[in-house]
Protein backbone atom coordinates (compact mmCIF):
# COMPACT_ATOMS: atom_id res chain seq x y z
CA UNK A 1 0.00 0.00 0.00
CA UNK A 2 1.22 3.36 -0.76
CA UNK A 3 1.53 5.73 1.99
CA UNK A 4 0.44 9.53 0.99
CA UNK A 5 3.38 11.91 1.26
CA UNK A 6 4.00 15.40 1.00
CA UNK A 7 6.10 15.99 -1.95
CA UNK A 8 9.25 17.23 0.19
CA UNK A 9 8.90 13.92 2.28
CA UNK A 10 8.36 12.09 -0.51
CA UNK A 11 11.41 13.44 -1.70
CA UNK A 12 13.89 13.32 1.13
CA UNK A 13 12.32 9.11 1.54
CA UNK A 14 13.46 8.60 -2.00
CA UNK A 15 16.81 9.77 -1.73
CA UNK A 16 17.27 7.87 1.82
CA UNK A 17 16.09 4.80 -0.44
CA UNK A 18 18.23 5.17 -3.34
CA UNK A 19 21.72 6.03 -1.10
CA UNK A 20 20.77 2.46 0.80
CA UNK A 21 19.68 0.46 -2.58
CA UNK A 22 22.74 2.41 -4.56
CA UNK A 23 25.56 1.46 -1.92
CA UNK A 24 24.71 -2.37 -2.06
CA UNK A 25 24.04 -3.14 -5.96
CA UNK A 26 25.64 -0.09 -7.17
CA UNK A 27 24.23 2.74 -9.60
CA UNK A 28 24.39 -0.02 -12.49
CA UNK A 29 22.37 -2.53 -10.91
CA UNK A 30 19.87 -0.30 -9.31
CA UNK A 31 16.97 -0.23 -11.22
CA UNK A 32 13.86 2.30 -11.20
CA UNK A 33 11.92 -0.90 -10.20
CA UNK A 34 14.13 -1.48 -7.34
CA UNK A 35 13.98 2.05 -5.88
CA UNK A 36 10.39 1.83 -6.17
CA UNK A 37 9.26 -1.24 -4.54
CA UNK A 38 11.74 -0.56 -1.41
CA UNK A 39 9.98 2.67 -1.04
CA UNK A 40 6.46 0.89 -1.40
CA UNK A 41 5.39 3.36 -4.46
CA UNK A 42 4.66 2.75 -7.89
CA UNK A 43 7.64 3.54 -10.58
CA UNK A 44 5.07 6.54 -12.03
CA UNK A 45 5.32 7.90 -8.39
CA UNK A 46 8.91 7.95 -8.71
CA UNK A 47 8.98 9.99 -11.84
CA UNK A 48 6.74 12.57 -10.46
CA UNK A 49 9.58 13.66 -8.37
CA UNK A 50 12.82 12.33 -10.72
CA UNK A 51 12.81 11.89 -14.31
CA UNK A 52 14.88 9.41 -14.42
CA UNK A 53 17.70 7.04 -12.02
CA UNK A 54 20.15 9.74 -13.25
CA UNK A 55 18.67 12.67 -11.90
CA UNK A 56 17.83 10.75 -8.85
CA UNK A 57 21.42 10.02 -8.26
CA UNK A 58 22.73 13.94 -9.05
CA UNK A 59 19.93 14.72 -6.42
CA UNK A 60 21.24 12.42 -3.65
CA UNK A 61 24.97 13.91 -4.18
CA UNK A 62 23.18 17.24 -4.61
CA UNK A 63 21.39 16.82 -1.37
CA UNK A 64 24.44 14.87 0.54
CA UNK A 65 27.01 17.89 0.16
CA UNK A 66 24.50 20.38 1.30
CA UNK A 67 24.05 18.20 4.48
CA UNK A 68 27.83 17.85 5.19
CA UNK A 69 28.01 21.44 4.77
CA UNK A 70 24.92 22.04 7.01
CA UNK A 71 26.77 20.11 9.69
CA UNK A 72 30.19 22.18 9.65
CA UNK A 73 28.60 25.47 9.69
CA UNK A 74 26.59 24.22 12.75
CA UNK A 75 29.76 22.30 14.26
CA UNK A 76 32.25 25.32 14.13
CA UNK A 77 29.19 28.09 14.42
CA UNK A 78 30.75 28.92 18.18
CA UNK A 79 34.20 27.89 17.22
CA UNK A 80 36.74 31.44 16.60
CA UNK A 81 39.26 30.15 15.85
CA UNK A 82 40.06 29.13 12.13
CA UNK A 83 42.42 26.45 12.96
CA UNK A 84 40.61 25.28 15.39
CA UNK A 85 37.54 25.33 13.29
CA UNK A 86 39.18 22.76 10.88
CA UNK A 87 40.53 20.30 13.39
CA UNK A 88 36.85 20.53 13.95
CA UNK A 89 35.90 19.34 10.62
CA UNK A 90 38.66 17.18 10.45
CA UNK A 91 36.77 14.82 13.14
CA UNK A 92 33.74 15.40 10.97
CA UNK A 93 34.94 13.41 7.40
CA UNK A 94 31.37 13.25 6.05
CA UNK A 95 32.14 9.60 4.02
CA UNK A 96 32.79 8.11 7.60
CA UNK A 97 30.41 9.19 9.79
CA UNK A 98 26.46 8.99 9.75
CA UNK A 99 25.28 5.36 7.92
CA UNK A 100 23.39 7.61 5.32
CA UNK A 101 25.91 9.83 4.40
CA UNK A 102 28.21 6.59 4.20
CA UNK A 103 26.01 5.14 1.85
CA UNK A 104 26.32 7.42 -0.10
CA UNK A 105 30.18 7.95 -0.34
CA UNK A 106 30.13 4.54 -1.19
CA UNK A 107 28.60 4.77 -4.71
CA UNK A 108 30.07 8.12 -4.82
CA UNK A 109 33.58 6.74 -4.49
CA UNK A 110 32.85 4.20 -6.91
CA UNK A 111 30.71 6.61 -9.69
CA UNK A 112 34.03 8.71 -9.78
CA UNK A 113 36.13 5.80 -11.83
CA UNK A 114 33.02 4.45 -13.39
CA UNK A 115 31.11 6.94 -15.25
CA UNK A 116 32.07 8.95 -18.18
CA UNK A 117 28.23 9.91 -18.33
CA UNK A 118 28.77 14.23 -18.53
CA UNK A 119 26.27 15.47 -15.66
CA UNK A 120 27.16 12.85 -13.69
CA UNK A 121 31.00 13.73 -13.43
CA UNK A 122 29.93 17.55 -13.52
CA UNK A 123 27.76 16.80 -10.39
CA UNK A 124 30.79 14.86 -8.66
CA UNK A 125 32.67 17.54 -10.09
CA UNK A 126 30.60 20.20 -7.87
CA UNK A 127 30.27 18.69 -5.25
CA UNK A 128 33.94 18.40 -4.09
CA UNK A 129 34.32 22.23 -5.49
CA UNK A 130 31.68 23.20 -2.76
CA UNK A 131 33.81 21.58 -0.09
CA UNK A 132 36.76 23.11 -1.63
CA UNK A 133 35.29 26.94 -1.49
CA UNK A 134 33.81 26.08 1.97
CA UNK A 135 37.33 24.84 3.24
CA UNK A 136 39.71 27.49 1.34
CA UNK A 137 37.43 30.07 3.02
CA UNK A 138 38.38 28.81 6.75
CA UNK A 139 42.08 28.34 5.14
CA UNK A 140 42.56 32.14 4.29
CA UNK A 141 41.12 33.08 7.77
CA UNK A 142 43.57 30.98 9.28
CA UNK A 143 46.17 31.87 7.21
CA UNK A 144 45.80 35.80 7.83
CA UNK A 145 45.77 34.75 11.27
CA UNK A 146 49.43 33.48 11.46
CA UNK A 147 47.65 29.97 11.78
CA UNK A 148 48.03 28.34 8.35
CA UNK A 149 51.16 28.74 6.16
CA UNK A 150 51.33 31.09 3.52
CA UNK A 151 53.46 29.69 1.05
CA UNK A 152 50.72 27.70 -0.54
CA UNK A 153 47.84 29.48 -1.92
CA UNK A 154 44.24 28.80 0.36
CA UNK A 155 43.13 26.21 -2.44
CA UNK A 156 46.34 24.22 -2.98
CA UNK A 157 45.79 23.91 0.98
CA UNK A 158 42.01 22.71 1.23
CA UNK A 159 42.41 20.08 -1.50
CA UNK A 160 44.90 18.76 0.32
CA UNK A 161 42.22 18.26 3.25
CA UNK A 162 39.97 16.79 1.38
CA UNK A 163 42.31 14.43 -0.46
CA UNK A 164 43.18 13.33 3.17
CA UNK A 165 39.83 13.14 3.83
CA UNK A 166 39.25 11.02 0.55
CA UNK A 167 42.13 8.42 1.38
CA UNK A 168 40.96 7.82 4.73
CA UNK A 169 37.65 7.05 3.89
CA UNK A 170 38.33 4.71 1.45
CA UNK A 171 41.25 2.55 3.58
CA UNK A 172 38.97 2.53 6.59
CA UNK A 173 36.85 -0.16 5.22
CA UNK A 174 39.56 -2.41 4.80
CA UNK A 175 39.91 -3.12 8.46
CA UNK A 176 44.06 -2.65 8.13
CA UNK A 177 45.53 -2.59 11.39
CA UNK A 178 44.28 0.03 13.67
CA UNK A 179 43.62 2.22 11.18
CA UNK A 180 39.85 3.25 11.65
CA UNK A 181 40.72 3.71 16.06
CA UNK A 182 40.26 6.65 17.65
CA UNK A 183 43.94 7.10 18.42
CA UNK A 184 44.91 6.39 14.35
CA UNK A 185 42.45 9.29 13.57
CA UNK A 186 43.62 12.09 16.41
CA UNK A 187 47.25 11.21 14.84
CA UNK A 188 46.19 11.49 11.54
CA UNK A 189 44.68 15.06 12.41
CA UNK A 190 47.03 15.67 13.81
CA UNK A 191 49.77 15.41 11.36
CA UNK A 192 47.70 17.25 8.26
CA UNK A 193 47.26 20.00 10.87
CA UNK A 194 51.12 20.21 11.37
CA UNK A 195 51.37 19.70 7.72
CA UNK A 196 49.60 23.63 7.67
CA UNK A 197 51.37 25.14 10.20
CA UNK A 198 53.15 27.90 9.44
CA UNK A 199 57.45 27.37 9.87
CA UNK A 200 58.86 27.22 12.69
CA UNK A 201 61.55 30.01 12.29
CA UNK A 202 64.45 29.73 14.34
CA UNK A 203 65.55 32.82 16.72
CA UNK A 204 68.84 34.67 15.26
CA UNK A 205 72.08 33.86 16.78
CA UNK A 206 73.59 35.84 19.51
Amino acid sequence: MTVRMKAAERRLQLLETAAQLFAEHGYRGTTTAMLAKRARISEPILYRHFANKRDLFIALIESAGYQVLATWEEAIRTVASPVEQLRVILHRNPATGAAATRDVYRVLFQASTEFTEPQIQDAIREHYERYLRFLSGIVTRAQAAGQVRTDLDSETLAWQIIHAGIGFAMVRPLGIGDHGSDAFIHETIRLILAMLAPPVVDPPAL
